[in-house]
């Protein structure tokens, strides 16, 4: 087996940004056509789900490890793919929504309040990642351990979020009939 630096995987994410983009466009386009089109909150909770499934899609890959620690790249490249259709479903659906639902001298504040969870987010994010930090045996922090000694680490932080994810979405979609019955009808 051949390693693959981890540089390359900048690109996943816009790479399928740019090839499903217009996917999702023309999807929920011939969708609406149809009348088949899925609610705003709907959308919201099947990016939840796939961000839950992409975490899954990691954490299974870490789990099937080598014994050196290493995962198979399809394994990264699935859960880039299901976290960036995830993405499709929500982002910009979300700032759709922020525009039509929001009352039009706050429209630009509630817009900065989106922006404002997405910054939390990253900031959240910084937080889960420190459960995924590696120490050497004797405690420091000095160079980077073996992937054999770490990846269970990692496994165990994916399949945390994923399972919060997933339940996040299930209690999404729940909540969707309710959701959708306090936006403003003209507004679906």
């Amino acid at each position: 087996s051949q390693e693959t630096p981890a540089s390359i995987f900048q690109a996943v994410n816009p790479v399928y940004i740019l090839l499903f983009g217009l996917v999702f466009t023309a999807l929920w386009t011939v969708l609406a056509n149809l009348r088949m089109e899925p609610s705003t909150t709907t959308k919201f909770a099947l990016g939840l789900l796939q961000l839950g499934l992409g975490f899954g899609a990691f954490w299974y890959g870490a789990h099937t490890a080598d014994g050196r620690g290493m995962v198979a790249v399809g394994w990264l490249v699935l859960g880039y793919l299901l976290h960036t259709t995830g993405e499709l479903c929500l982002s910009p659906v979300g700032l759709s929504m922020i525009t039509r639902l929001s009352p039009r001298h706050l429209v630009s504040t509630v817009m900065g309040t989106w922006f404002l969870a997405t910054a939390f987010a990253q900031f959240l994010a910084a937080i889960i990642a420190q459960f995924t930090g590696a120490t050497h045996g004797d405690g420091s922090g000095a160079g980077v351990p073996v992937p054999s000694q770490t990846v269970h680490v990692y496994g165990d932080v994916f399949r945390n979020i994923a399972i919060g994810a997933i339940a996040s979405s299930v209690i999404c979609f729940a909540l969707v009939p309710l959701l959708n019955r306090w936006m403003h009808p003209e507004a679906e």
